[in-house]
């Protein structure tokens, strides 16, 4: 029988939900905003790993630099499928708020598909890993942890921190915030509309391109590894209540640390670990049957808006 290591527990488990909240951010800034889930999302945490890993790999830089382009990449790639894709079906699909849900869905599903493919064609199928030093190993109590896993709690909590003070302090956070509680309000007041969305568009993709980074720097890069996230951090959204900022990463290091104790709960039934996205999963199905809201849900969300 494997017993819990309750101080590796708590690494791990932050560690997870590290990546999955600045995943959850994205898609939850988006939906917001523009009341959809964004499938395409996927592709723009493949995008930003790749992106970082290109950086690394054809010019020799180190995390950092990859860091950086993990997120402008994904953030440029994000609002150029706004201004080509998402913007035309608002216009075209104006006649009905579930003809133009339905529209953006399937867009961002087929959308995704390309980018992935096109990921795969570039970079190839095969799995690939960054150039970089081997990581320092530090121990502490019981539990074991590299200079990597620090470098990506850390940038990750830092990158939260930024978005917090931006979305609160600055007026152009405010009117990001004014506008996804009531978008007619927003525009008759003044708020420049087109530009909150771009710049959301701009963060949900950047949050991901580096989310994605991340996640390649913990584990490995292929054109599935976005999708692998995403899967759960819309669980993350759910859990948090969709819209919500706070609520989402909040909800993200639950999940990471409901995942971690079922790892372990499956190793001691003899099972693959390989189940342990079902975790995240058995905890949306309860979520949607018992408090569909999440646990954090927004004012207008509570109020049906």
């Amino acid at each position: 029988m494997v017993l819990v290591n309750l101080p590796q527990l708590l690494v791990d488990s932050i560690l997870t939900g590290s990546v999955l909240a600045l995943g959850a951010i994205g898609l939850t800034l988006v939906y917001r905003v523009m009341k959809f889930p964004n499938f395409v999302h996927a592709e723009f945490l493949t995008f930003g790993a790749y992106s970082a890993y290109a950086v690394n790999q054809y010019l020799g830089l180190g995390l950092f630099a990859g860091s950086i382009s993990s997120f402008v990449a994904s953030g440029m790639l994000a609002v150029i499928s706004y201004r080509f894709v998402f913007s035309k079906l608002e216009n075209v699909s104006s006649s009905g708020t579930t003809t133009k849900l339905t529209s953006m869905l399937i867009a961002s599903i087929g959308l995704g598909f390309i980018f992935r493919h096109s990921i795969q064609e570039i970079w190839g199928a095969n799995v690939l890993y960054f150039n970089i030093e081997a990581p320092v190993i530090y121990e502490y109590f019981t539990a074991r942890f590299t200079s990597f896993d620090l470098i990506i709690i850390l940038s990750s909590i830092l990158l939260v921190l930024l978005l917090h003070v931006f979305l609160t302090y600055t007026n152009l956070g405010k009117s990001i915030r004014a506008t996804s509680d009531n978008p007619n309000l927003s525009l008759i007041s003044g708020i420049d509309t087109d530009r909150v969305i771009y710049t959301v568009w701009f963060l949900s993709g950047g949050t991901a391109g580096f989310a994605g980074f991340l996640r390649g720097v913990d584990t490995r890069l292929s054109p599935w590894l976005g999708w692998n996230v995403l899967l759960i951090a819309f669980a993350v959204v759910i859990l948090g209540g969709i819209g919500s900022f706070y609520g989402a990463i909040i909800a993200a290091y639950i999940i990471g640390f409901v995942e971690n104790i079922g790892v372990v709960a499956l190793i001691n039934l003899d099972l693959p670990t390989s189940y342990r996205p079902a975790i995240a999963f058995s905890i949306l199905i309860l979520m949607l049957i018992f408090r569909p809201q999440g646990l954090f849900s927004t004012a207008s969300d509570r109020k049906g808006g």
